[in-house]
């Protein structure tokens, strides 16, 4: 285990964190544990990946920048390398540590270092992970505290708020929070409120307007060179942290890392990229009217991906929001995704 490894669990251990996801708008559950049906026997053909092609695959040896994009449902990892279009994505395995006697039910998210390794969190404990094989190992299980109900995860860039890399957390009620490495949490910022429009077109309902922006599933923060880029799907709705009767469209916002502070109790909202309405030249007939319930999203060069709970692979601009359908897995409903903080980013 490296030393980042080590450091990572005492931080989880004094601090965090019982995961859960309600995403934007109406659902089925109200939660990740019972969001719907699970692979299990059957897999999509599209999410299919034999030994042979995972022992030959690019990743196995992460380069500088590893070029893998992840992506969870409740039991079970995928993977993609993001530099090809379309985000195409492969079967790594099943976690081994969920859904056995004594084990949570559901992973619900992850977190990769900018060295690519990768960490996993379900509802009552954390895990560094190690794929070994057709199977997702969980390397150690270290107990989680139940007081806190985040979300979003993300590793900070070094310097952001620590000389090393440190953990962001968002809960639903639209606030981020700092865990440092003695198990500390502080908040760290707001993602504030709900304007009248996103700045393209898109007014906000006026019964959501003024009030508190909800995380609608996820953040990523990434190192850029030295100028630190985040990312946010958010959603708005009339009663925050209450999701009912929320926007059923999520909205991509950019976060200004430099104004994460311990105690800042302000927005750390740069900019609203937009609505994710569909892409003029998006041919999907699915999604009449735009994407939401983003729980995973991940960013690479110019697009960022969202990995919704109804199954959508969705790609979107980050300059304004503007998406379209990858590929749909109606019978995998994600729960998380995660990127190094390495990875390449183009602001358009």
């Amino acid at each position: 285990m490296t030393k980042q490894n080590q450091r990572i669990p005492d931080i989880f251990t004094a601090a965090l964190v019982l995961l859960v996801a309600a995403g934007c708008g109406p659902t089925t559950s109200g939660g990740q544990e019972d969001a719907g049906p699970q692979q299990q026997d059957v897999l999509d053909p599209h999410l299919r990946e034999d030994a042979s092609q995972l022992d030959a695959a690019p990743w196995d040896a992460p380069p500088t920048t590893p070029k893998i994009a992840y992506a969870h449902t409740t039991t079970t990892l995928y993977r993609g390398d993001p530099s090809v279009s379309p985000l195409t994505l492969f079967e790594v395995g099943d976690f081994d540590c969920i859904g056995g006697t004594g084990q949570d039910t559901s992973m619900t998210d992850v977190a990769v270092d900018r060295d690519g390794n990768l960490y996993a969190v379900s509802a009552t404990s954390f895990y560094p992970l190690a794929v070994d094989g057709g199977t997702v190992h969980c390397v150690a299980r270290y107990s989680l505290p139940t007081e806190a109900r985040f979300y979003g995860l993300t590793f900070a860039p070094a310097n952001v708020l620590a000389a090393t890399e440190t953990l962001v957390a968002a809960n639903s009620a639209g606030e981020l929070y700092y865990i440092d490495d003695q198990g500390h949490t502080e908040q760290v910022g707001t993602f504030g409120q709900v304007p009248q429009s996103d700045g393209h077109g898109h007014d906000y309902d006026t019964a959501n307007v003024g009030m508190d922006w909800e995380l609608s599933g996820d953040i990523v923060f990434l190192e850029n060179g030295g100028s630190w880029v985040g990312f946010a799907t958010l959603c708005d709705c009339p009663s925050p942290p209450d999701k009912t009767d929320c926007n059923k469209i999520d909205t991509l916002v950019e976060i200004d890392l430099t104004r994460l502070a311990p105690g800042y109790p302000g927005s750390v909202i740069k900019s609203i990229k937009g609505q994710v309405v569909k892409s003029a030249t998006c041919t999907d007939t699915g999604n009449p009217d735009g994407y939401g319930s983003m729980y995973g999203i991940t960013a690479w060069q110019n697009k960022v991906y969202g990995f919704s709970n109804g199954g959508n692979l969705v790609e979107i601009s980050n300059s304004d929001g503007s998406a379209c359908l990858v590929q749909n897995y109606p019978d995998y409903r994600f729960m998380g995704a995660g990127i190094t903080t390495t990875a390449p980013v183009i602001l358009e």
